[in-house]
């Protein structure tokens, strides 16, 4: 076997997470090789670093470090090129690292050429020093942050000496903007943390007026707009970011999600593979090719990868939400609610706590549901999705109805597009047998908000008024958006049936045209959903959630 050939099906191995496996080969055939003179210096160092890497990955840090420092004892340190030694001094520095052995990591990277140092090694420099109390460290810190001026650790890092015995170092401000500019980017990421997203947004659009083509603040500022559900603002940002920079991997999963909800399988599938070929160690991509599969409808392939991503990245918050969005299709609810949750715990955000509420509604669970929608709507009293979140709780109540009403309306004074509360107050007026008002407010809002979802659901509301063409019409629209919509096929080949009985089965079929309901409207269309106990009077509820609205431009009659 080549080395060449070794050292992939190494790789592959430990690709597929056989650490186990992947160490036993190597030290079958790498470790011998490592010893043979014979093999040019540069081909026994590849050797020597996959070798190192199982044992990294199955946490024997002690035994690569032994491994390695044998190695270049030898003189075959003689033979390797300055940047090869300076790939070692890394891999060194980086088992160092995760010792705890800071001094001696910060040793190590100081034989590295101050001109040759990436932004990486500064980081784990200044880290080091600042943990050993080093006298160097805010000098390492300074460097750091003229190589990137939004390394926000590092002007914390500085700004944390004001005060102290030495002063403010004020020696080590490389540019007064500088320092400006990341105390900008710390506060509109707070903003963003607490779900203050308006003003997260204008914040990075005044920075990015000070830093033009800075693609990850034009990223982090489409985030924003998507979160307050300005799709094509944000598309059109994340877009801009993309062409700034095309290796650009920050928000790119988020981007994803937004492209999933649009069911652009072709921009999904093309965003995820530029991902996959620019970083394949990275989640992002893996989490959009997940998407991909799932709105191409192949829900278990989806898992598959999305499962992938975690495992590369078990703090990233977006693999769980992904997996959430596959669980709900997959008709898992109760294992959607862990993800969710997972996700939410990681990085909360206005996507997470609608994903939980909807999981929650999906299994029944309206108490909690209620919980997470009401929490949403004291954080975000502003926003459609967060009125509708508790409207759509509240209407699983037949006590509720009216406040779930009117907190529907208030979603869609806010946001006409806010497709949740469409769905929701169409679902009300069909369980009270509001069928023409159901229509009506579908048709209102339908050139706005023009979505295979929507385009079945209206469908649906149609076949209970027995209006079969137009309802047709309906379901081949919402077909002709996403061919793997399942709801509008079953939908279809009713109503086919129902216009174009056979001979024998007519007046059987005629006879059964209210009993054919889709699925979510025959549930809906339900008499007396029960009252649910929320642990919260309506009352409260409104006073908690339409406060806002109390000295708002909408009429106070209408609450």
């Amino acid at each position: 076997m080549t080395t060449q050939a070794l050292l992939s099906e190494v790789q592959q191995l430990l690709d597929c997470d056989l650490g186990d496996s992947a160490l036993q080969l190597a030290e079958l055939e790498c470790r011998p090789r490592l010893l043979e003179k014979s093999v040019p210096a540069p081909e026994r160092l590849a050797l020597l670093r996959t070798y190192s890497q199982c044992l990294t990955a199955l946490k024997q840090y002690r035994a690569a470090l032994r491994i390695i420092t044998e190695f270049i004892s030898t003189p075959v340190r003689s033979q390797l090129k300055p940047e090869d030694l300076e790939d070692v001094a890394r891999d060194i520095a980086n088992l160092r690292w995760e010792l705890n052995e800071h001094d001696l990591c910060l040793a190590q990277l100081r034989q590295i050429p101050r001109s040759h140092r990436t932004a990486k090694d500064l980081s784990r420099m200044a880290r080091c020093a600042a943990t050993i109390q080093s006298p160097d460290a805010p000098e390492l810190y300074a460097e750091l942050l003229k190589r990137q001026p939004n390394a926000s650790e590092a002007y914390t890092y500085l700004n944390s000496l004001r005060g102290s015995a030495g002063g403010w170092r004020q020696q080590y401000l490389p540019d007064a903007s500088s320092y400006h500019d990341v105390a900008s980017l710390i506060a509109a990421r707070s903003m963003m943390l607490r779900l203050e997203y308006q003003p997260a947004a204008a914040e990075f659009q005044r920075l990015g007026r000070r830093q033009r083509g800075n693609a990850q603040i034009m990223a982090q500022q489409a985030t924003c707009y998507y979160m307050l559900n300005d799709t094509r603002k944000a598309q059109t940002l994340y877009e801009l970011a993309r062409s700034a920079d095309p290796s650009l991997m920050q928000e790119m999963g988020v981007y994803s999600g937004l492209l999933a909800s649009l069911n652009d399988a072709y921009a999904v599938y093309q965003l995820g593979n530029q991902l996959l070929k620019i970083d394949q160690t990275r989640p992002e991509g893996w989490v959009a090719m997940a998407r991909y599969f799932l709105v191409s409808g192949q829900t278990q392939e989806a898992l598959a990868i999305v499962w992938k991503a975690q495992t590369l990245a078990p703090d990233y918050a977006e693999a769980y939400y992904a997996e959430g969005a596959i669980q709900m299709e997959s008709g898992c609810a109760e294992e959607a609610v862990e993800v969710y949750l997972k996700a939410h715990a990681l990085t909360r955000s206005m996507l997470t706590y609608r994903g939980i509420v909807e999981a929650y509604v999906r299994c029944g669970r309206y108490k909690e549901a209620f919980i997470y929608a009401k929490e949403l709507a004291e954080l975000m009293p502003r926003h459609a999705s967060a009125l509708a979140a508790v409207g759509v709780v509240l209407s699983h109540s037949s006590e509720s109805y009216d406040k779930a009403t009117k907190l529907l309306h208030a979603a869609l004074e806010l946001d006409p597009r806010c497709t949740e509360a469409i769905s929701a107050l169409a679902s009300l007026y069909v369980s009270t047998q509001q069928i023409p008002a159901a229509i009506a407010l579908i048709e209102r809002h339908l050139p706005e908000n023009e979505s295979d979802d929507m385009y079945t659901r209206y469908a649906d509301v149609l076949t209970l008024a027995n209006e079969l063409p137009k309802a047709a019409v309906n379901y081949t629209a919402a077909l002709s958006l996403n061919p793997n919509n399942e709801r509008a096929k079953v939908g279809y080949d009713r109503v086919d049936r129902l216009m174009n009985p056979s001979v024998t089965e007519s007046e059987n079929e005629e006879d059964a045209v209210d009993a054919e309901q889709p699925a979510d409207v025959e549930h809906l269309a339900e008499d007396g959903a029960g009252a649910v106990d929320f642990g919260y009077s309506a009352d409260e509820m409104m006073d908690q959630s339409m406060h806002e609205f109390e000295h708002s431009d909408i009429s106070d009659d209408m609450l």
